[in-house]
């Protein structure tokens, strides 16, 4: 079965600009809505992946593993002093996608107990980003991590 991300890491075209960092070896981007009339999408929900089709980490190289390993300590630092994040999750399910990427999440202040972890994207207390605000967002992550 073909990758459905591969092609979007190759030509991204539009998608470009939801990434906030990209280099030979990773991505770091934010979800974006998948069309522009979406309801939208939670704020601070980033996507970790390297650019190589690899399904499991334990097929990284030693230099994606450390880039990935960089970008996801500065993704985390971006979200909590540039959104305001209190704490920021880190997951990898693949269940959906076959080539690996790694979940970063913020959770904000006075998130409610019932939500957390992987239900903080399903907090009503947080407004939805449309893909302008998800863009707006991506801009102050890339000059934060300028």
């Amino acid at each position: 079965m073909p990758c459905d991300l591969c092609p979007t890491l190759e030509d991204p075209g539009e998608w470009r600009e939801v990434f906030i960092h990209e280099d030979p070896l990773v991505v770091l981007a934010h979800i974006a809505p998948p069309d522009r009339s979406s309801r939208g999408v939670y704020p601070g929900h980033l996507l970790l992946l390297p650019r190589r089709h690899v399904e499991s980490p334990g097929a990284l190289t030693d230099e994606e593993a450390e880039r990935i390993g960089l970008w996801l300590m500065l993704g985390s630092r971006a979200l909590e002093s540039e959104l305001g994040a209190e704490h920021v999750y880190i997951a990898r399910l693949g269940d959906g996608w076959k080539h690996l990427h790694v979940h970063l999440l913020a959770r904000y202040p006075k998130t409610p107990a019932e939500y957390r972890g992987l239900n903080v994207r399903d907090w009503p207390g947080v407004e939805r980003c449309d893909r302008a605000k998800t863009v707006e967002i991506v801009e102050r992550l890339r000059r934060r991590l300028r």
